[in-house]
């Protein structure tokens, strides 16, 4: 962590660092290492590297070898990179590239997001829907704090027969306009039910731009009300405590962060502002969190790899029109202050570098534990967006590698949750 914060404090975003670090050596200028993981850094180095970037007093702090060197593999594990990407474990980079060049040359020529009909492109991407036989879906009519909401769910139960050792209350991506719970990510869940033994809940919630801001916000948070009032609970027959965990993917993940400030506000009035909220974990997948645009969105550009910044500007508009609005924390989460942030729950936070969205989870990462959080951060190198969950890299040698460390993250904590029970 010392070594993060003394990353952060040479004053650039955590994304600028990486691109920087990982390309020092690539060009052969320093050869006879693999992979050029494992370049060593001096302080004439590192002021060549990061230019600009460079603060002698970080510097300082930065822990080092003998020869008063750090190396490259240690600069950028402690920005985030895990250690699978330096094992061999998530594959080769360059096979993830040639994975990339292709999907960027699939894509050209084809119809951008803002070309398409919401509603027929809706329609067509159900067509391709794969639903799983293990998955069943839900209505209730009492949700939200008011117990008169109207919400259906999307759900998944481990097969095995033993206790539940959570619930999931996942809120699913698709920039706010597209996605549904049922049939958009019904295998992966479905093994991910089984592999932590928990059970995972997907809410329907409103779509963009028939029902913008705050709607999706309204339903997801009436489902997150339901679930601490202990319907859930109650349902599928759990203990009461067995614990909360909460999760979105892409514009889910704004959600996510949006119904935690909700919620928290919603806790202090009641008179509880040092307890923490219900909720005990939290797993942020890609999220974005400033409808505004962070730099690594705008940087992008017109690469067809996923989602391009205009892409991205028509999702916002489509949730948002209202720019003001943008502003607020219920909208773009990074605008939230570290009061606002205090008490969250612990966090898992997961993209890859070739995200345009990448900036967007840094930060909030960032912004999570200076606000007195735990978290953690696992950044995939050559990782698009979806990496892991959908797309050309979801059953790739990085994409599993990515998923199982999600898997990873939640399951560590729902291990030491049961030890900490256990003692009670």
């Amino acid at each position: 962590r010392r070594l993060a914060t003394a990353m952060k404090a040479m004053g650039s975003a955590a994304s600028t660092m990486m691109e920087l670090i990982d390309r020092y050596g690539s060009n052969g200028e320093h050869k006879g290492l693999p992979d050029g993981t494992m370049e060593w850094f001096d302080e004439y180095t590192c002021r060549r590297v990061l230019g600009g970037h460079f603060n002698v007093d970080a510097w300082r702090l930065l822990p080092k070898d003998e020869a008063a060197r750090v190396s490259k593999r240690t600069l950028l594990q402690h920005l985030g990179w895990p250690s699978e990407v330096f094992d061999g474990t998530s594959g080769t980079r360059e096979d993830a590239r040639a994975v990339n060049d292709a999907a960027e040359a699939t894509a050209q020529g084809t119809p951008h997001f803002y070309d398409l009909n919401p509603s027929q492109a809706r329609e067509a991407r159900r067509a391709s829907y794969v639903h799983s036989k293990s998955r069943y879906v839900i209505s209730v009519e009492n949700g939200g704090d008011t117990q008169d909401v109207s919400l259906t769910f999307a759900a998944w139960h481990p097969n095995k027969k033993t206790p539940a050792r959570g619930i999931y209350l996942l809120f699913h991506g698709g920039g706010w306009v597209f996605g549904d719970a049922a049939g958009l990510n019904d295998e992966r869940l479905e093994e991910m039910a089984n592999a932590l033994k928990v059970i995972i809940l997907v809410p329907e919630y409103r779509k963009a731009p028939e029902h913008p801001y705050p709607a999706a916000l309204d339903d997801c948070e009436a489902a997150a009300a339901w679930c601490e009032k202990g319907h859930a609970h109650s349902l599928f027959g759990v203990i009461s405590s067995t614990p909360l965990l909460i999760g979105g993917e892409s514009a889910g993940g704004n959600l996510c962060a949006a119904v935690l400030l909700r919620r928290g506000r919603n806790f202090k009035s009641n008179g509880k502002p040092s307890i923490r909220t219900p909720w005990a974990f939290a797993n942020l997948v890609y999220g974005i969190y400033d409808v505004n645009g962070t730099p690594s969105v705008e940087r992008f550009g017109d690469r067809r790899l996923v989602e391009t910044t205009k892409e991205l500007q028509y999702f916002a508009d489509c949730y948002c029109p209202d720019l003001q609005k943008r502003q607020t924390p219920e909208v773009s989460p990074l605008c939230a202050s570290r009061e606002e942030m205090k008490n969250f729950p612990e966090a898992a936070f997961t993209v890859g570098t070739e995200d345009a969205l990448i900036d967007d989870t840094v930060l909030m990462f960032e912004k999570w534990k200076d606000s007195g959080n735990n978290a953690t951060l696992d950044v995939w190198p050559e990782g698009p967006h979806g990496v892991g969950h959908f797309g050309v890299h979801a059953m790739t040698q990085l994409g599993r590698a990515c998923r199982n460390k999600v898997h990873e993250r939640i399951d560590a904590f729902l291990e030491k949750y049961g030890r900490y029970m256990r003692k009670l």
